[in-house]
């Protein structure tokens, strides 16, 4: 069985600069994310997963959905659908792209880079189970 990352889209994404008087006084930086899994009804062989992020800065707020689009050679089958895929591996392949656009968005927006850390996507799945 081949896979391959079809796409990737931003779905939604929300940039606020706070304050940065007050938020230095009241806010600690801080980093959530959560991500779920989906399957196409037009394309029996396409699956999907989705990424999302909240961080909290001093300086900044970002909140952001990503999509990424896998495609598969084959039918999806239920053994596929409860695999560890769906909640390791194609993770592990999509969140540097996650990583890559939010160090870009904030060094682009006239920030130091945003450097989000790396994720264990097999302790997280045995948290998640």
């Amino acid at each position: 069985m081949n896979i391959q990352l079809k796409e990737w889209k931003v779905k939604n994404l929300s940039f606020k600069i706070n304050d940065i008087q007050i938020e230095k006084k009241t806010k600690k930086n801080s980093f959530n994310l959560s991500m779920g899994h989906f399957f196409s009804e037009e394309n029996s062989k396409e699956f999907g997963i989705g990424f999302r992020i909240n961080i909290k800065d001093e300086e900044f707020n970002i909140l952001m959905e990503m999509v990424f689009l896998f495609e598969l050679d084959e039918d999806i089958d239920e053994k596929f659908k409860y695999s560890d895929f769906l909640t390791i591996n194609a993770p592990a392949i999509a969140f540097p792209y996650v990583r890559s656009y939010i160090s870009n968005l904030t060094l682009q927006s006239g920030f130091s880079p945003i450097i989000l850390p790396s994720v264990n996507f097999v302790k997280l799945a045995k948290k998640n189970k």
